[in-house]
């Protein structure tokens, strides 16, 4: 079953692994860099999180040297006005509209936001029907 945003306009899936890559890329646009960062660390709630400083360490200049804080919040500004991440997005959780992105892999929440989705588990019983 297709899944999409309505009639014609359907999901793509992207390469974590890749997205890793161009977050990393010295080369690229720093406010490229933190989407791909976003879609790299993407829970399932939209949220991408990162310890505190490691931002700075994945958007780090050629030469390995991590990028201040006052660059690392203009990167995320600009990705912000580019409608690539959501007002509510910092150097400790980069956040994609649902409309935007979506996987089913890793955690339902987020301690930066204090966000959190609760999914009942399956039971032994539940699975059998």
């Amino acid at each position: 079953m297709r899944e999409g945003f309505g009639p014609g306009l359907y999901w793509n899936k992207l390469s974590k692994k890749d997205c890793e890559r161009l977050a990393r890329d010295p080369d690229a646009h720093l406010w490229l860099r933190v989407y791909f960062a976003a879609q790299w660390r993407l829970n399932q709630i939209g949220h991408a999180e990162f310890q505190s400083g490691e931002l700075a360490e994945v958007l780090a200049k050629k030469g390995g040297k991590p990028l201040g804080e006052g660059s690392v919040s203009n990167a995320i500004a600009r990705a912000k006005e580019k409608g690539l991440i959501k007002d509510e997005s910092n150097a400790r959780c980069l956040v994609l509209s649902h409309h935007h992105a979506r996987t089913e892999k890793g955690s339902l929440s987020c301690s930066q936001h204090n966000a959190r989705i609760w999914r009942p588990r399956a039971t032994a019983s539940s699975r059998e029907t």
